[in-house]
C-alpha cells in the first residue's frame, strides 16, 4: 500500500510546479499518515523557536491535492556579546599623544532583541561589562595633585621601559535598531546609543630602573560617571565590524586632559 501511495505521489508531483522548502535545524518534525492523507508539521527552526510549517497531502480520484500553511511570527532572542576593540583618541590637547595599538577596550554581555512579525528590523536593549585602556605615547606619565587634576609629569631619572594609562570601567545599555539588507541575507546594520555607567577608574604607571620593575596605581580617577556613545556594526553571520564614538571626554572637565575617543573593532 506504501509503494502504490508513493508512487502516485511522484506521478502527481511530475504534473506540478516543482517547488522546495528548506528548514535548517528544525525543533520539532511531525510526520502522520494515513491510506488517504500524509501531513507534514514543523515547529521552531533556527532563529525563530515561533515559526510554523504544515504540509498536507490529500489522496482524492488518483491525484494529491497539495495544502501548504506557513505562519510567520514576532522572534523573542537572547544574544550573547563579546567585543574586542581599540580606542583611538581625538580632541587631545597639545603635547599630549596617545599609543592606539597600546590600547584597548573589551565588551562582554547580554542583549534582549525583538523581532516584529515578518519584519526585517529588530530592537534590541541589553546590558554589557565595558573594559577602556588609553596608553600614553609620551616620555610623560599619567599623575595626580592634591586636588584630584589629572596631569603629565616626569618620569624618574634612569627610568626605562616607560609606560602609563587611565583605565575606566563601567556598565553599558545598548539600544540597537538592526536592519537585516533581505529576508534571506547573511548581512545587516545595527545602529544606535550606547549608555555607560562608568563605576571605576585609576592611572596605572610602570617602568624599570636598573634590576627594578615598579608599578604604581593611583585611584580616584575624577571620570565622567554617565557618558552616551554612537555605536555602529556591519555584521555577516553573526561576525562583525564595529565603530563606537564617544563625543563626551573621559574625564570631568577641569580635572584632567579633555579627551575623547573613536574604538572601532571585531563584535561576536
Amino acid at each position: 500500500m506504501m509503494m502504490a501511495f508513493m508512487a502516485t505521489g511522484l506521478v502527481a508531483y511530475a504534473g506540478e510546479k516543482s517547488d522546495t522548502t528548506v528548514i535548517e535545524n528544525a525543533k520539532k518534525v511531525t510526520i502522520i499518515s494515513s491510506d488517504t492523507e500524509q501531513r507534514i508539521k514543523v515547529r521552531g527552526k533556527e532563529g525563530n523557536s515561533t515559526y510554523f510549517y504544515e504540509n498536507s497531502i490529500v489522496l482524492k480520484d488518483s491525484a494529491y491535492s497539495k495544502k501548504v500553511k506557513i505562519v510567520d511570527t514576532e522572534v523573542e532572542d537572547w544574544d550573547f556579546d563579546l567585543g574586542f576593540g581599540i580606542p583611538i583618541a581625538t580632541n587631545v590637547p597639545s603635547g599630549m599623544s596617545f599609543a592606539p595599538f597600546k590600547s584597548y577596550e573589551w565588551i562582554l554581555g547580554l542583549r534582549y532583541k525583538y523581532t516584529p512579525k515578518k519584519a526585517l528590523q529588530s530592537y534590541s536593549v541589553g546590558l554589557w561589562c565595558n573594559w577602556r585602556k588609553y596608553t600614553l605615547d609620551t616620555d610623560k606619565m599619567f599623575g595626580k595633585d592634591a586636588n584630584n587634576v589629572i596631569g603629565l609629569y616626569d618620569y624618574p631619572a634612569n627610568a626605562s621601559d616607560k609606560r602609563s594609562g587611565i583605565y575606566v570601567f563601567g556598565l553599558s545599555v545598548p539600544l540597537l535598531f538592526t536592519q537585516k539588507f533581505g529576508r534571506k541575507s547573511d548581512f545587516k546594520f545595527t545602529l544606535g546609543p550606547v549608555v555607560n555607567f562608568n563605576l571605576y577608574g585609576r592611572i596605572k604607571n610602570g617602568y624599570t630602573i636598573g634590576d627594578d620593575e615598579i608599578e604604581l596605581n593611583t585611584k580616584g580617577v575624577e571620570y565622567r560617571p554617565v557618558t552616551i556613545d554612537i555605536m555602529g556594526m556591519l555584521q555577516y553571520k553573526g561576525i562583525g565590524l564595529y565603530c563606537k564614538y564617544s563625543p563626551m571626554s573621559v574625564l570631568k572637565k577641569d580635572m584632567g586632559p579633555e579627551f575623547r575617543s573613536i574604538s572601532v573593532g571585531i563584535f561576536l
